[in-house]
């Protein structure tokens, strides 16, 4: 597994710095407006569910993989426990989306979809094991397994043994974007051999997301905008 840390922020291209009649740094070969200053995006107001007021940092992973998105919960959850014993900041401080693109997609639906369409889901994602079981009844990553060991009973220490989960992260704030691209690839791929078209089971996949979650047009558009909005980026290649 490789992972990627990036801030656009803090990127500043190759080549040494151009300082403008107006004082302003740019990259070499930025371009820039009628005014002389740098070239800045501008917001889309379909983006501004990514504006968390209040948040003090803001980070962006971003999974293509079943076994990408598991490692991307790991690290935000990690994210949060970091932030909160090194800096005492709580969860509502953070900005933290997690987009879900490509073969990562399903996990963005909830258990109403993953028990109709699960068995589908566990074989194109190659899931084994528990996982490939519980796929055919719920979203395996939304929630934590019914297995009687009690890690998530509330009477646990500050809930610490619990184990990280889709629910357990939105519970703290954290976004899922959901592609809208993979989504209509998905919803096609389901409607052959079924009685339902394509653009019903699309609407079905939609409607039925985890919570915390958007549909966005397509993954790699998020990642983009995120960024834009000001979060660093985690790219997890698995």
């Amino acid at each position: 597994m490789k992972t990627h840390l990036t801030n656009r922020r803090a990127v500043i291209g190759a080549g040494a710095l151009l300082v403008g009649a107006t004082g302003v740094a740019m990259p070499a070969g930025a371009q820039t407006d009628n005014t002389g200053l740098p070239w800045q995006p501008m917001p889309e107001a379909q983006d501004g569910w990514m504006d968390k007021p209040g948040t003090r940092h803001r980070l962006m992973f971003d999974s293509t993989a079943a076994s990408a998105a598991e490692s991307a919960m790991f690290y935000a959850d990690t994210y949060y426990a970091a932030n909160k014993s090194g800096y005492g900041l709580d969860p509502q401080a953070l900005g933290v989306i997690l987009v879900l693109r490509h073969m990562a997609t399903p996990f963005g639906y909830n258990d109403t979809v993953w028990a109709k369409h699960g068995a589908a889901f566990a074989d194109k994602l190659k899931l084994a094991g528990e996982q490939a079981i519980r796929a055919t009844k719920n979203n395996p990553l939304l929630s934590a397994a019914n297995d009687g060991k009690a890690k998530n009973d509330p009477k646990s220490k500050d809930g610490d043994d619990a184990p990280v989960t889709l629910a357990t992260l939105a519970a703290k704030g954290a976004r899922f974007a959901v592609c809208g691209v993979a989504t209509q690839g998905i919803a096609a791929q389901l409607a052959k051999g079924s009685d339902a078209s394509a653009k019903a089971i699309e609407d079905e996949l939609k409607a039925n997301l985890i919570p915390g979650a958007v549909i966005v047009p397509a993954g790699i558009v998020a990642v983009d905008r995120a960024q834009e909005h000001g979060y660093a980026f985690v790219n997890i290649a698995e």
